[in-house]
């Protein structure tokens, strides 16, 4: 490979939308609940709507503005080539995808050769091509012929443009299935420039369209190439048949087989850098500069420039708000980026954890938490007994019982052995996704995947067969749509010894992180809550395990009232002037911290910890 030189002077911040990394199937559903089959074209209509080619399921899928998945075209596994409504229609590999003015959906179905047309209301027909008949025609709808066609894109008049990767040549096809050849000559290979045909193209894929009439098109000889609306073909970035990752303009720049591009508003394009596995972005004047990934280094991470990884994404579009979608085919999901220059991303809650002693009757592990924001929460809730053995934990909760609810105090989901669960290949990718360590394969820890929008949970760890242990409450954030954790809580009962209650937190993004936290004893009498903690001893601890903050007793701290005053802004309830409950203003940089509670001399009770994003 040639120099790599990425300078991210604009770092991109990619999360993922749907899908699950590294989980190829068939779901419809919200975020991390949905599964892709090697998505590939990717498009968005002005309303915000995302339209997939999800290429090994045979389907066109559909994600609205707020992560729900369905399926728009097509049925999952049913290869064929069929026009129809919805799932009666039948699609071979499709490909490409392109959205017009007036929401029509264009699909280059490679499988078949044909281009087909699917109207808002999900009506599917075929608009140029015939389906299984590969060849070099031009014509009008049958009678034009395709070899494998790939990326395709569309003008604000409605015209198609098509790679017709097997043909070495790039087609315009009109709103009445017109196919004619714009540039390249059919069957003959090469990389010169020139008008109509005496260009030539090598394995030509992604398509866009700006609003001159001007068609870009990603050459896997490692190139961008212009044509011009009279079919003049120039080289616009990367240098033929070099393969490299470099940013600069023009030849400067260096490409390993780009699949996908897309262009915003004012005239960038976005570049799929498939082999690569990076996210470009190319100026009018032709400059290129590396959004995200990292060169070459295949997987699946969200964060902001280098720290996003992707696997050979093959598919790109941008939205009307000017965020990105991705198709990050070898890892089965759609990500989405926006613009985030270097030390933008704030703080933010990510995961909690607790570890404590589940007794009888209603003495619970009880883990709560706050979101807040116009979006969808996609949550891994874990309740974990026997795992803990491998980390020579003793007295584990056998058989733990998982429940969550809402704010109404409605069963929203529950788990009794993640096993035995449907979703249990999904919440074994989700655990590798985010960090957390494997349950084992035939044990009776509790796991679930839950999507919900903003308010206040709870997750309730109980015993199923009626004997006491320890266990380990978890939540962590699998993805988001403009959600965060703004309050994170746990009430259980505090022991002695290695049976003190022991929640855990961890902060994301960068910058620091202001929180009140708080270890409430004495105090929740008031919510009828007996056997409470007389007086409660709390420490904050970091990765290190160093104690970088204590307290016992808030009311006589020197900050009393700044505390008093921070429960009232985040809505916590308030503490008596003189209880022995405790609290503490802190700030924080990301990384993960836990909390210690226990009891003065070693007393037992019930306690309650809390943690609260301060504004």
């Amino acid at each position: 490979m040639a120099r790599a030189a990425n300078y991210y002077t604009t770092p991109y911040t990619f999360t993922t939308l749907s899908g699950l990394p590294g989980l190829a199937g068939f779901a419809n559903g919200q975020g991390t609940i949905a599964l892709f089959n090697s998505p590939s074209g990717i498009a968005v209509d002005g309303g915000g709507n995302i339209y997939v080619a999800d290429s090994g399921n045979a389907t066109i899928r559909k994600i609205t503005a707020n992560g729900a998945v369905t399926t728009f075209a097509g049925t999952p596994g049913i290869i064929g080539h069929q026009d129809g409504i919805g799932a009666s229609a039948q699609f071979g590999f499709p490909d490409g995808v392109a959205v017009d003015g007036s929401g029509n959906v264009y699909v280059s179905d490679s499988e078949f050769n044909t281009i087909r047309k699917i109207t808002p209301a999900g009506v599917v027909t075929t608009l140029a091509g015939m389906p299984g008949i590969t060849g070099h025609a031009d014509g009008a709808g049958s009678a034009a012929q395709f070899d494998q066609p790939a990326g395709i894109g569309v003008d604000g008049s409605g015209n198609v443009y098509v790679a017709d990767s097997g043909n070495q040549t790039v087609r315009k096809v009109t709103s009445s299935g017109t196919v004619s050849t714009l540039a390249g000559l059919a069957g003959v290979s090469g990389t010169a420039d020139g008008n109509g045909s005496a260009a030539r193209f090598s394995g030509p894929d992604g398509v866009a369209c700006d609003p001159a009439g001007n068609v870009y098109v990603a050459d896997t000889s490692n190139t961008i190439r212009r044509i011009t609306p009279t079919g003049g073909v120039s080289a616009f970035a990367g240098v033929t048949g070099v393969v490299g990752s470099a940013d600069g303009t023009g030849t400067g720049a260096l490409f390993y087989q780009p699949a996908a591009l897309a262009l915003d508003q004012v005239g960038n394009l976005y570049v799929a850098d498939t082999f690569n596995s990076v996210i470009r972005m190319v100026t009018p004047a032709g400059a290129s500069t590396t959004l995200a990934g990292r060169v070459s280094t295949e997987g699946s991470a969200d964060g902001t420039g280098s720290a996003a990884l992707f696997d050979l994404p093959a598919g790109i579009a941008v939205g009307p708000s000017g965020s990105i979608f991705v198709s990050d085919t070898n890892n089965d999901t759609i990500r989405t980026g926006s613009a985030a220059p270097p030390g933008s991303s704030p703080p933010r809650l990510i995961n909690i954890s607790t570890r404590a002693q589940v007794g009888a009757g209603s003495n619970l592990l009880i883990p709560g938490f706050a979101i807040r924001g116009p979006g969808m929460e996609t949550l891994l809730i874990r309740a974990v007994g026997p795992s803990l053995g491998e980390f020579n934990v003793s007295g584990v909760l056998a058989v733990p019982n998982l429940k969550v609810f809402d704010s109404t105090q409605s069963v929203i989901a529950t788990n009794s052995g993640w096993g035995n669960a449907a979703t249990s290949p999904q919440i074994a990718a989700a655990e590798a996704a985010v960090g957390a360590f494997p349950l084992g394969d035939n044990t009776s820890d509790c796991a679930l995947i839950i999507t919900v929008p903003a308010g206040t949970y709870t997750a309730q760890v109980s015993s199923g067969d009626g004997t006491t242990g320890v266990a380990l409450a978890e939540v962590y954030e699998m993805a988001s749509t403009g959600t965060r954790f703004v309050n994170i809580s746990t009430r259980a009962l505090v022991g002695t010894g290695a049976n003190v209650l022991i929640p855990g937190f961890v902060i994301s993004g960068s910058g620091t992180e202001n929180l009140l936290l708080r270890a409430d004893g004495p105090s929740l009498s008031q919510f009828q809550v007996s056997g409470v903690l007389a007086q409660p001893v709390l420490r904050v601890i970091d990765s290190s395990q160093n104690a970088i903050d204590a307290d016992t007793g808030w009311s006589t701290n020197l900050n009393a009232a700044d505390i008093a005053t921070a429960a009232a802004t985040v809505g916590a309830f308030v503490l008596p002037q003189n209880s022995a409950d405790s609290a503490t203003l802190i700030t924080l940089s990301p990384g993960t911290y836990t909390m210690e509670v226990s009891g003065v001399n070693d007393t037992t009770g019930v306690a309650l910890a809390e943690v609260y994003e301060l504004p």
